[in-house]
């Protein structure tokens, strides 16, 4: 097959001897089947920022930090300069996560070179050494069912632990093999430590699981594990051995305003921080709330209160007394205007033949131009 453009530069350097052919393409890279050190590997090239279709890139790159200042001043301004380091952090996002996690219980493809932006790495195969199928393309038994989504969920609990969250794991980013379910792409995942949608994706992460496998375990559906793998990460008490119930107790108590203020403010101060970064201006200051006044209480009605009662009834029958007087004289007047619209009607009518007449006499009348070209 024709080799791609993005693969010429890793076949003259001897790292991909062979492309066989194209795998797959998704949203954000494509996936070429290829012979490296003699075996069948796979590259992974990364598609450019305007051919990629990922959204909400924003909440993604969130928190994500370079060692040098200017790199991330650069970034944070979004700078010619800036935007290509940023796509350059974004290719090599996935190759920094999978090589911590490679020593995890996490089951992960192993990683051979990452060389021009072009990922080398293992291929992922079935019981027949062709490439493994999705999880979305397989059909399930109620029993493995149950048994891959505790396999998944021990995975995402052991990504929580090294501080890493998927941000997009779903059916289609989960490879079936013989040893068992395989998580692959990473570019968009987030350190818990540093994103603020770093729950919301967790949660969202399990719910894509959850709802996929609960086609084949109706009782999945009520669980909630992400919530409670969550709370546990906060409190500190979330290791690789601990056992999940899928069970949130709902919190009741009254809420700490203090530290609710406290955390209002630091958010504030680091939204003004940021945009000062970026050169730009602050945000106007929000108005301050109005405090409504109590009401008096009512006081108890006496002989006085009736009778006022009685005169709004009174006059309340006086003024649909004086709207049935004004819509008879209403009535009276009509025929009167009828009677004038017609007599404008037919004035307007006589200005109108007047004016067609001018007009045809200005037709009438010879120009005092030339026509033609000639002199």
């Amino acid at each position: 097959m024709r080799v791609p453009s993005s693969l010429m530069p890793l076949m003259d350097q001897g790292v991909i001897e062979e492309v066989i052919r194209p795998v797959q393409s998704g949203k954000e890279a494509e996936v070429f089947l290829v012979i490296s050190r003699g075996e069948r590997c796979i590259a992974k090239v990364y598609k450019d920022t305007q051919s990629r279709s990922f959204k909400h890139r924003s909440q993604y790159t969130e928190g994500r930090q370079t060692r040098n200042t200017r790199d991330q001043r650069a970034m944070s301004r979004r700078t010619r300069y800036g935007r290509g380091e940023e796509e350059q952090a974004w290719r090599s996002k996935e190759v920094d996560v999978l090589e911590r996690l490679q020593n995890t219980d996490v089951p992960v493809p192993r990683l051979y070179d990452f060389i021009d932006g072009v990922l080398v790495m293992e291929m992922i195969v079935d019981e027949n050494g062709e490439p493994a199928p999705r999880l979305a393309d397989v059909n399930l038994h109620p029993d493995e069912a149950r048994e891959l989504f505790f396999m998944l969920l021990h995975g995402v609990k052991c990504m929580l632990c090294v501080g890493v969250v998927h941000g997009d794991l779903s059916d289609f980013n989960v490879l079936l093999t013989a040893r068992g379910p395989v998580i692959i792409d990473f570019p968009q995942a987030v350190d818990p430590a540093h994103n603020r949608n770093a729950r919301q994706l967790l949660i969202r992460d399990v719910r894509n699981l959850t709802s996929f496998l609960a086609r084949f375990v109706p009782n999945l559906r009520r669980t909630k594990y992400g919530e409670e793998m969550w709370e546990l990460y906060e409190r500190g008490e979330l290791t690789p051995d601990t056992r999940l119930t899928g069970k949130v107790k709902r919190k009741s108590g009254a809420v700490d305003l203090d530290s609710l203020m406290a955390e209002i403010a630091s958010a504030n101060e680091e939204d003004k921080k940021r945009r000062e970064a970026l050169g730009l201006p602050p945000r106007r200051p929000a108005r301050a709330p109005r405090i409504r006044e109590e009401e008096p209480e009512a006081e108890p009605e006496s002989e006085g209160g009736k009778s006022k009662r009685r005169g709004r009834r009174r006059s309340g029958g006086g003024q649909q007394r004086s709207q049935q007087g004004g819509q008879q004289r209403s009535q009276q007047r009509g025929p009167q205007k009828a009677a004038g619209g017609q007599q404008g009607g037919a004035q307007s009518s006589g200005e109108g033949a007047a004016a067609k007449k001018r007009r045809r006499r200005r037709r009438r009348r010879p120009s005092s131009k030339p026509r033609g070209g000639g002199e």
